[in-house]
């Protein structure tokens, strides 16, 4: 809930200059160089490497890998995302998007998950799900009638939820040996690029990156996100892009109870389309 007003009130606050600021400049080759408002709906079909872990102090914890636990690595994902020009210098967005996967296996190794032990033999459920939701403000460094350069930074909240559920059986009769599940919720700011060249009023590439490597507080992590893709104007306010995507993510965060974090790697082509005016 608090994300979610966090986003509202983000969005609020970037359309009160509506009538503050002067139109963007028209007067570009490609029309999404000079749109103010666009709105993005993508997929992705992501191919992942993760792992993920939480200690449990003296009991301990240990790393799990989702092809270790019959994890599908490879799921299409849906993102969404608006952006606002709010003069021909400043560009802000706000998005998210999701991945989720899980997987049912028979464990040959026994393991240790945030204080839980799973035993050889045992039937592992797990479940898998992160959301990223991503605010930015850039400002434009560069800029012709084909070709800008923005620069800037902002805020990523990844809210990763993991779950397992080992079951056996007694006899005849099936019984939950053991459950462990975490969440991790991780705020952590931003440094983001994003070029646009436009070929024709149609055709146009466009590449966006973004970092970060920061430790503060009880929190630790870094993040790599480079997208390219082949973006075209079908009519007046309707386009599709072609894309691809790779992000890597590590992040840990000290907890009273221990260490938790995860290592998340995707990779893979990404379609949007989009309307913008």
């Amino acid at each position: 809930m608090r994300i979610s007003l966090l986003f509202v009130a983000t969005t609020l606050l970037i359309s009160s200059g509506l009538q503050a600021e002067e139109p963007v400049e028209k007067k570009k080759l490609h029309p999404l160089m000079g749109d103010r408002h666009t709105f993005i709906l993508g997929v992705y079909n992501q191919d992942a490497d993760a792992e993920f872990y939480a200690d449990a102090g003296d009991i301990g914890g240990g790393s799990v890998n989702l092809g270790d636990l019959g994890m599908n690595e490879d799921y299409t994902s849906g993102m969404v995302e608006y952006r606002f020009r709010l003069n021909d210098k400043w560009l802000f967005s706000v998005g998210g998007y999701r991945f989720n996967t899980d997987g049912t296996l028979g464990v040959r190794r026994s393991f240790v998950y945030d204080g839980q032990e799973f035993e050889a033999g045992v039937t592992v459920d797990s479940k898998l799900e992160t959301t990223t939701y991503i605010a930015d403000a850039m400002y434009k460094v560069y800029g012709n009638e084909k070709s800008e350069i923005f620069v800037g930074g902002g805020l990523h909240i990844f809210d990763l939820s993991a779950e397992l559920k080992g079951r056996a059986f007694v006899g005849e009769q099936e019984k939950t040996s053991s459950r462990a599940a975490d969440d991790i919720l991780a705020p952590l700011p931003n440094l983001r690029a994003q070029g646009f060249y436009a070929l024709s009023p149609k055709w146009a590439l466009v590449g966006t990156v973004g970092w970060f490597s920061l430790k503060y507080d009880d929190y630790d992590g870094s993040f790599t996100y480079i997208h390219a893709r082949a973006a075209y104007r079908m009519t007046e306010h309707f386009g599709v892009a072609l894309g691809y995507q790779f992000l890597d993510m590590d992040f840990s965060v000290d907890r009273s109870r221990g260490e938790a974090g995860f290592d998340i790697e995707f990779d893979g082509p990404s379609l949007h389309l989009t309307y913008s005016f």
